[in-house]
This record gives C-alpha cells, sequence and structure tokens, in this order.
C-alpha cells in the first residue's frame, strides 16, 4: 500500500480487510473462469473423439507424409517464427540443486506465520472409500501441465510435501501453457515420492503443447481414479483427494500474482511473507500440512503436525 498522503477532498482508500475482499473477488472470478474453460475444453475434446471413432469406422484413414527440406540461408539454423506457441519438455528442465534444497528447507515457522489473506479456496470434507496405495494412505493429484491454476498449487504442493518425504528424481521446470498463463512452475510427471507415512499418485494428464483445441495427452488417471475425479469434478483441476476424506479442487490461491515472474523469482520469494507471493505459497502450504497430517499420517511426525496445528 502507497504512503502517499490522502488530501481531504479524495475519497479514503479502501482498508486492509476491503483490499483482500475485493482481491479474493477477482481471484475467484478468475478461477471460476478457468474451471468453464476447461470444461469448456472436455465437452471439446469428447464432442473430437466421437467424431474421431465414428470416422474410423466408415472411412479407412489416408496417410500422406510429406518431407520439405527447407534451407535456411544465414547459416542453416533455423529459429522459431515470432509469436510461435513454446512448450516444456513434459517432464520439465532440471532445477538447480541449490534451488530445490531451498524450497524443501522453508522454515515451518514462515509457513505457521504467513497471512491467510489471498487464499480462495481451502481443502473440504468428502466421505470416499480409503484410497491406498502399498499398504499406505494415498494423496491423488490429477493435474495437466498446461493448467494456471495447477502451475499454482504445485508450489504449495512441493513445499508440504517435502515436509513428509522425498522426490527422486525431482520435480523438472515447466510453465504453464503460454496461451492459459505462461506461469513457472514445476511438474510431478515421472517423479517417485517415498515418505514411510503415506503414499503420493500424481497424474499430470496433458503436456503444456497445444493439440486443436486442447492439449496433447500425457497420462490417465485409472478406471478408479477416472470415476472418481468425475463425480467430484466433473473432470476439472487441479483435483486432490486426501485418502478419501478432504479434497482440493482449485488453487488456494490466485495463479495471476505468478504472472510475468521468473521461475527463479518466484522460489527466491517463497518463505517471504512480506511478498504476496511468499504470504500465499507459504500459507497455501501450511494448510496443505495441517490437511496432511489429519487425513493420511494420523498427525505423525509429531514436530510437523504439532508445529502448523490443526485447520
Amino acid at each position: 500500500m502507497s504512503n502517499t498522503q490522502i488530501s481531504p477532498a479524495s475519497p479514503p482508500k479502501p482498508g486492509r480487510a476491503q483490499s483482500a475482499r475485493s482481491r479474493q473477488a477477482t481471484s475467484r472470478k478468475f478461477a471460476e473462469g478457468q474451471v468453464a474453460k476447461q470444461r469448456a475444453g472436455f465437452q471439446a475434446r469428447t464432442r473430437r473423439n466421437r467424431a474421431l471413432g465414428i470416422a474410423s469406422i466408415v472411412a479407412a484413414v489416408v496417410v500422406v507424409i510429406t518431407l520439405v527440406v527447407v534451407k535456411i540461408a544465414e547459416g542453416g539454423n533455423s529459429s522459431p517464427a515470432a509469436g510461435t506457441l513454446t512448450s516444456s519438455p513434459p517432464a520439465g528442465t532440471q532445477v538447480p540443486v541449490a534451488l530445490m534444497r531451498k524450497l524443501r528447507s522453508i522454515p515451518l515457522s514462515s509457513l505457521v506465520e504467513a497471512p491467510t489473506g489471498g487464499l480462495i479456496a481451502s481443502p473440504q470434507a468428502i466421505s470416499d472409500q480409503p484410497l491406498n496405495a502399498a499398504g499406505k494412505p494415498d494423496l491423488l493429484y490429477v493435474g495437466a501441465e498446461f493448467c494456471p491454476i495447477c502451475a499454482a498449487e504445485r508450489w504449495a504442493m512441493y513445499v508440504a510435501l517435502s515436509k513428509f518425504g522425498t522426490f527422486n528424481p525431482q520435480p523438472g521446470q515447466i510453465h504453464s501453457a503460454v496461451r492459459d498463463g505462461d506461469i513457472p512452475t514445476l511438474t510431478f510427471y515421472k517423479t517417485a515420492f517415498t515418505s514411510p507415512y503415506f503414499t503420493f499418485t500424481p497424474v499430470e494428464t496433458t503436456t503444456n503443447k497445444p493439440d486443436g483445441n486442447y492439449y496433447v495427452i500425457l497420462e490417465r488417471p485409472t478406471p478408479a481414479e477416472q470415476q472418481l475425479w468425475q463425480s467430484h469434478t466433473g473432470e476439472t483441476f487441479p483435483w486432490l483427494d486426501f485418502g478419501g476424506k478432504l479434497q482440493l479442487t482449485s488453487a488456494q490461491f490466485s495463479p495471476t500474482v505468478l504472472e510475468g515472474q521468473s521461475f527463479d523469482s518466484i522460489a527466491s520469494q517463497i518463505g517471504n511473507n512480506r511478498t504476496a507471493i511468499g504470504a500465499d505459497v507459504d500459507a497455501s502450504a501450511k494448510v496443505l500440512i495441517q490437511s496432511i497430517c489429519g487425513t493420511l499420517t494420523a498427525n505423525r511426525p509429531a514436530a510437523i503436525c504439532s508445529a502448523v496445528g490443526r485447520g
């Protein structure tokens, strides 16, 4: 907030509470728009797949392969044209070890003290059959690499999950789709998480590479996962299922706060509650830890769960 003096003739600036409400209202509108966009994409994808299925029955598929050799006069090196949509490798690019170590080591005190004014969503109770994998309670995550809401929540997810176990390999660096926010983030595709308390099952359904009016398919949920995801959300993401007891159906904060930032800039602000990005990610990570403690680990380890308290 500016420190500029207000003249008597000027209308008063909104207070902190009013500003928070305005920010939450804007964030909710953004989230609702993203959900509507996802559903429209799902419906378009379904129509396209149905049309392709019919076409494959009534007609033979003719594949024409044309090889075009283009010589570039300036040294023979080609470069993408201006405005070309770019995409990350599905598993992302490697993040420097020191940066990942920093994210894993955010002090619990920073998470506990983070202001919650920017949070717009929280996990809600559900009552499903317990999700288990390898004899442990399971945290199921369904997302997509193009999705800006997923891009926001993955930062908090990595910070929170790192308090309970380890990733090997570590998540790679990607960005949400260029036409959907272009937000730097992590991907859980091809990661493996190990914890003595619970399992983590990530399903990144698409890459961030456009394919017609949707994106290139990457992973598919199992039939059981698909049924749960469909019944609870209509196949929107992100979706986190905490052992059938809680679910999170949106990012906890608006991804717009991350737009225009570099990956390193976002990472450097996490743990610093004086910035909007740091406060939003830290507060979201705290809520995730509370949810995990209450549903998946029986409040273990005690040092972690007692420090963050109950949600």
